[in-house]
């Protein structure tokens, strides 16, 4: 291996050429000035002021820390420090010979031109310097593999990105940008070429090798990610630039996989369901939000803080896990101040919630507590049916003893035609709901959710966790299809829903259509850089006990209106009877306190007559990349 030039050692051959340049600029100085016609007594003068010139200007630059810059990095700046520099010299220069015996000026003539030949002799030095230096360096690239990169975007960061990888990364090629703006095309930038639009992006590596796409745009809204991810899907890497706000914290280095927004992975537009009118109806209130710890309780009490409260609101955060109640209090705390109460409390707690409701008095009840845990609620039906239905009906029936004016359940789109214990239970609950609309003087209301990307136990942050480890990514059934909505869309439904509920209606976002888990999985595994089965490997697990291949938002005896001003379906079916559905919860309740599971599931099929068992699920399998397709999509 070749030893590299000691930097020592570079610094001399340019303090030495710079010598011999100061000496020729001042014997061509002294040539042009005579019209090339060396006169004795002149050249005579030249002989004896040389070394003098030569010794101040050497001592100039040296003083001036101009010895200190890479020459294979001169800039612009670098150019005017020259400039600089070299007439600080000649200054020196025209004070030593005003000085010194025997050193007057022939010409005055000659100094000047000497300042001019010398810059120039200068920066033509350091542009030859660097025109060498990099041809060295892009014959050894040429003979390397290099990674060849298409940059998406020619704007600021498409350049900045290009400039960095082009003057550090020996291992890169950039071949060439793509740009949307038509004014930008048949162009050159840096060098490179715009090779078209993004609509030519299937077309591009077709004619010329590319090993990666990054896209610079880091203002481009998820929609824009997804078409051009889709658009780039014959190219293995796949890389996007993180938002400036990301760089400046300093959570993301320049060029990664960025952890894409949820919203990315949604089959359509994501809703904001955060409207003015939300502002109005909660400005004021008392609102009581039940499992506030959780992922989706958490974001609806960021959202009643910092939008919906407004001045003289009262919120209260409830939850039976200390940790995340404490650090979700501690955050809208900053807000709200003291009118932010966290209760450390049960909603099994039956005493301790009618002592609540009878003291705090909240004007909105927004019930998130829930065990949701499909596989765990299998294993423990006891359990869940305590707290999904028993402990929600209790809940509705303090809210309407009490006068609560609003009621909201936060349900499932298992909890059509269920055929698991949690779908079944979150069903129960519905309905038991529903039985107490009529009459009331509280407004109740329920909502469904489809998979909430990025909340707890959803899968957007087990594939995060499974791919961060290499893999494998588990997905239950190549066939499998889910709904999917963002943590804020979901909060939103839930808050429309409270402001617009009249007596028992259901409420689902309207999510357009169910998307495919496995392509979510291959969308996200490209968009971290890596290829589905050949990097990441995709292991097929097999349906869990209690899991449907596909979900409804709606039930066969109910239908669905959607609403003119905002994006939601209300959901409209026969009201059970209050009765029967008091007579049922009460078996429930004797099943539950005698442990008898059998007695419990024939009770919670009894008021969900469409709660089905669960699939059996299929061996497990590991599945090749697949299609390409970039519509993501998921499972629970």
């Amino acid at each position: 291996m070749k030893r590299p030039f000691p930097k020592r050692h570079k610094r001399l051959a340019v303090v030495l050429l710079d010598t011999a340049l100061f000496a020729a600029a001042y014997a061509l100085a002294y040539l042009i000035r005579l019209d090339l016609t060396p006169y004795p007594t002149a050249w005579l003068h030249f002989e004896r002021t040389v070394a003098t010139v030569v010794v101040a200007k050497v001592l100039v630059f040296a003083l001036a820390s101009n010895y200190r810059g890479l020459m294979l990095y001169a800039t612009l700046s670098d150019l005017l420090t020259i400039v600089r520099n070299t007439t600080l010299a000649s200054m020196a220069v025209w004070v030593l010979f005003n000085v010194l015996p025997g050193h007057r000026p022939y010409s005055r003539g000659v100094l000047i031109i000497d300042w001019t030949l010398t810059l120039l002799l200068l920066a033509a030095s350091r542009v030859v310097w660097r025109l060498q230096r990099e041809g060295a360096i892009a014959a050894r690239r040429s003979r390397a593999a290099r990674k060849r990169v298409l940059i998406v975007g020619a704007g600021r960061a498409g350049v900045a990105l290009a400039k960095d990888l082009m003057a550090n990364h020996q291992e890169v090629e950039v071949v060439g940008f793509v740009d949307d703006d038509p004014d930008k095309q048949d162009a050159t930038l840096l060098g490179r070429p715009i090779l078209g639009t993004t609509k030519d992006l299937p077309e591009i590596p077709r004619r010329r090798p590319i090993d990666q796409v990054i896209v610079a745009i880091p203002s481009a809204p998820p929609r824009v990610l997804r078409r051009i991810a889709e658009l780039c899907k014959g190219v293995r890497d796949f890389r996007v630039i993180p938002p400036l706000e990301m760089l400046l914290r300093g959570k993301a280095g320049l060029v990664q996989a960025m952890p894409v927004a949820e919203e990315t992975f949604l089959s359509r537009d994501a809703v904001d369901l955060a409207a003015a009118e939300l502002t109005r109806f909660f400005a004021g209130k008392t609102v009581l939000v039940t499992g506030a710890g959780g992922s989706i309780g958490s974001e609806l009490v960021r959202q009643l803080a910092h939008h919906a409260l407004g001045r003289g609101g009262r919120l209260l955060l409830l939850d039976a896990a200390e940790t995340p109640l404490y650090d979700i209090h501690r955050q809208v705390g900053a807000t709200l101040g003291a009118e932010a109460v966290a209760v450390l409390a049960s909603v099994r707690d039956l005493p301790r919630m009618h002592e609540l409701l009878g003291t705090e008095r909240p004007d909105v009840i927004l019930h998130a507590a829930a065990l949701k845990h499909v596989p765990l609620c299998e294993e423990h039906p006891l359990e869940a049916l305590r707290t999904n239905t028993l402990a929600t009906a209790r809940l509705a029936d303090l809210a309407r003893e009490h006068g609560v004016p609003h009621f909201t359940l936060v349900s499932t789109d298992k909890a059509v035609a269920p055929s698991c214990v949690m779908g079944a239970t979150k069903r129960a609950a519905e309905t038991y709901v529903q039985s107490l609309a009529p009459g009331a003087s509280t407004h109740f209301a329920a909502v469904r959710f489809g998979n909430v990307l990025g909340s707890n136990g959803s899968v957007l942050p087990l594939f995060h966790e499974q791919i961060a480890r290499g893999g494998p990514v588990t997905v239950t059934d190549p066939r499998a299809t889910r709904f999917f909505m963002t943590i804020p869309e979901a909060c939103g439904l839930i808050l429309q829903a409270t402001r617009i509920a009249q007596s028992g209606e259901i409420y689902v976002l309207d999510m357009g259509e169910p998307v495919r888990v496995l392509d979510l999985a291959h969308n996200l595994i490209r968009l971290y850089g890596y290829e589905p089965g050949r990097d990441i490997e995709i292991r097929i697990i097999g349906l869990r006990p209690g899991e449907k291949l596909h979900e409804s938002l709606v039930d066969e005896a109910e239908e669905a209106e959607p609403l003119r001003h905002v994006r939601l379906l209300r959901i409209r079916g026969r009201a059970p009877s209050r009765k029967r559905c008091r007579e049922l919860m009460a078996e429930l309740e004797k099943a539950h306190v005698e442990r008898d599971e059998e007695a419990a599931m024939r009770a919670l099929h009894s008021l969900v007559p469409t709660f089905r068992p669960a699939l059996k699920p299929p061996p497990m399998v590991t599945v090749p990349a697949g299609p390409r397709t970039l519509e993501p999509q998921v499972s629970s």
